[in-house]
């Protein structure tokens, strides 16, 4: 072989063998999504937005049913018969069909003999073969609106089946915002709690380098030892809050529990980012002006009137137009006999058992229980604007409380660690401290999570982004 192409043959080779051994570790690498990368694989797969689509797809069909009983109502049938043995009858020469001649008795017919069976002629009657075929047309021409209130309350259905399609995706994004920010402070939480392992390792190296200089005592080593065991023990429990925080993360996204994700985003706020300036009454009229649940009772309400005044003209008289064409055919004609007719009808309902009034009630309790129902939505509402609202409020001011702690807390732990390293305090001290940082980080991890999923919880509860 030449060794040019033997060269290529163990450089291909050496390059297929590296993809394969390096395969599962590509297969296995993690998805990083975004939080609205996140909201799309959910719109993608959330069973409740599927669920609630279908009942729109629902909702449209049933408009195209109610448009029905406006247009005319086209129908064809046909039918083929076959008689083996048709109806006979038998004729005189001289006339009759085997009955008595005028002015004669049954007796007097003369039953057929040898002699006279030459006189007689046998007849069918019908045929064979029979082809048989209909056109039917039905039109309703004046029914008091009942069938036009249909179509109206249909359309008005349909378009309250929207509002909850976008309900639900307002919700969706609610669900995934709060589960992604709680992955991603998750993970956050799981850095601090590494930098305090590394802070108190730190400290544990101190302490005993001071213990060999003579400068501490073994009381400060095990104090440290038990502080980094203290340290790790919440790094673990950390870790262990990740993989939580993920798995319901994934259940929201409806994605396998097996497959491996994160979170790309941040929790930390520009240092020059406005306050939000808020104000609760035109909050409250933002939520029930553009929330899709409000809309739904008002569209829901007005499709129940509809439906009270298709009720009420069951007990009308209506007219209506039908017209149908029939042809017939069998071998015994000569020509197709073809029947056209046009005629009009009209229903006047006399008594129905109270079956119309019994409807009219229904009809009117049913809007009865939606009024109520969406006064119950609207105090509802504006419950949980209110309360969104003063959450956002109180995470707003913690952050910059937060902000300065840890500041606080950082310089602290400096001159701490210059103290301790110098005999000046105890382990006990720098302990202090060290705890100090660590929840004042926490605090302000919490504080961050807290103001941008209560941004997303008050843009959910008015129905739209916050401007």
């Amino acid at each position: 072989m030449h060794p040019l192409r033997f060269c290529q043959s163990v450089c291909a080779g050496g390059a297929l063998l590296l993809l394969l051994l390096n395969l599962p570790a590509i297969a296995q690498e993690p998805r990083a999504l975004t939080l609205q990368e996140s909201i799309e694989v959910a719109k993608q797969s959330n069973l409740t937005l599927q669920t609630a689509e279908q009942n729109l797809k629902a909702a449209e069909a049933q408009v195209r049913a109610a448009l029905g009983g406006l247009l005319p109502r086209v129908t064809a049938n046909g039918n083929y018969t076959y008689f083996k043995d048709v109806q006979k009858s038998v004729i005189r020469a001289e006339g009759g069909f085997g009955f008595p001649m005028p002015d004669g008795d049954m007796n007097d017919t003369p039953p057929p003999n040898a002699d006279s069976e030459a006189d007689l002629i046998e007849l069918e009657f019908g045929a064979h073969h029979n082809f048989q075929g209909a056109v039917n047309l039905t039109q309703p021409l004046f029914a008091w609106g009942r069938y036009y209130y249909g179509y109206q309350a249909a359309q008005l259905t349909y378009e309250a089946t929207q509002r909850d399609v976008d309900a639900a995706y307002n919700q969706l994004r609610l669900d995934v915002s709060e589960a992604f920010y709680g992955a991603l402070v998750a993970q956050e939480f799981v850095r601090v709690a590494a930098q305090s392992v590394s802070l108190v390792e730190e400290q544990l190296a101190i302490a005993e380098a001071s213990l060999a200089a003579g400068a501490a005592t073994d009381f400060d080593v095990l104090r440290a030892k038990v502080q980094l065991a203290n340290a790790k023990s919440t790094l673990i429990r950390a870790e262990n809050g990740v993989r939580a925080a993920k798995n319901a993360y994934k259940i929201v996204l409806n994605i396998p529990l097996g497959e491996e994700v994160s979170v790309n985003g941040t929790l930390e706020l520009p240092a020059d980012q406005p306050t939000l300036a808020l104000n609760l009454d035109e909050l409250i009229q933002q939520a029930l002006a553009n929330r899709p649940e409000v809309r739904r009772t008002q569209l829901s309400e007005a499709a129940a009137r509809k439906q009270i005044d298709i009720a009420k003209t069951r007990r009308l008289p209506d007219l209506g137009l039908f017209s149908n064409y029939q042809i017939s055919q069998n071998e015994r004609l000569t020509q197709m006999n073809r029947i056209w007719s046009v005629g009009f009808q009209i229903n006047i309902p006399i008594f129905d058992g109270f079956a119309t009034r019994a409807a009219v009630e229904q009809t009117e309790s049913v809007l009865k229980q939606v009024e109520l129902g969406g006064d119950q939505l609207k105090a509802g509402v504006e419950f949980e604007v209110r309360g969104a609202y003063l959450n956002l409020l109180g995470a707003q001011t913690l952050i910059e409380v937060q902000r300065e702690a840890v500041a606080q807390a950082q310089e602290s732990v400096r001159i701490a660690n210059l103290q301790f390293q110098n005999g000046i305090i105890t382990t006990v001290a720098l302990t202090d401290t060290q705890l100090a940082l660590a929840q004042a980080e926490v605090n302000r991890l919490q504080a961050h999570h807290d103001y941008v999923v209560g941004v997303a919880r008050l843009e959910k509860s008015i129905g739209q982004t916050l401007q």
